[in-house]
């Protein structure tokens, strides 16, 4: 399986009637956006050129490692590998931002991401 790291050192959530997104960022780019429409109920990742793609099929979130499992299709669309792993620069607080968007967003997609009480799995 290939991989390759990413690195975000901002989070972000920005949420509207239409919308919620999680905005991962580094040194000043957008890397990555997980977005949910809610026309439809369609999570999509967006990549730092603006290309759009089903959200990923799986995901964990262990400590500082975010993981997405991506579809052959998101991976033509987007550039980014099958597992595509991105660290997570930020804070606790920023953690918890994370897990808590990425837990409403990426609700249909299998996960595994600590938490306070633990690990949790779908």
């Amino acid at each position: 399986m290939d991989s390759t790291w990413l690195r975000a050192d901002r989070v972000d959530v920005r949420q509207t009637e239409d919308e919620h997104t999680l905005i991962l960022g580094g040194a000043g780019v957008h890397v990555m956006l997980i977005r949910l429409r809610y026309d439809g109920w369609v999570d999509e990742v967006i990549n730092g050129a603006g290309s759009v793609a089903r959200g990923p099929g799986a995901w964990t979130l262990i400590g500082r490692e975010l993981s997405l499992e991506m579809d052959s299709r998101a991976v033509a669309e987007l550039g980014f590998p099958r597992d595509c792993r991105v660290y997570l620069d930020v804070d606790d607080d920023g953690i918890r931002l994370v897990r808590a968007a990425l837990l409403e967003i990426l609700d249909c997609a299998c996960f595994v991401v600590d938490t306070a009480e633990g690990r949790v799995t779908s």
